[in-house]
């Protein structure tokens, strides 16, 4: 699992049947310090997280999918968790 930040929405008119109804979001990955590490990509919102939530991110297809219930979709990314707080 990697954190994360919600950097923005992404919208497609035109998408395959198992993502109907279904929020992307562009997160932005994170070190282990917080900083962000250069590198972003799509997730699947499963949390109800916005643009600015420090979030965890699921990155491992088989199991969003298992989470997502949906066998056949290509996910790669899944939010399944807004961070609170960290404590260190």
């Amino acid at each position: 699992m990697l954190m994360a930040r919600i950097t923005g929405h992404m919208v497609a008119t035109v998408k395959l049947p198992c993502f109907a109804g279904e929020k992307l979001l562009v997160v932005e990955t994170l070190d282990q310090t917080g900083r962000p590490d250069g590198s972003e990509l799509v997730a699947c919102d499963r949390a109800g997280a916005g643009v600015g939530d420090l979030v965890l991110i699921l990155q491992e297809g088989g199991s969003c999918r298992a989470v997502m219930e949906k066998a056949e979709a290509p996910v790669e990314a899944l939010v399944v968790a807004v961070i609170d707080r960290i404590n260190l």
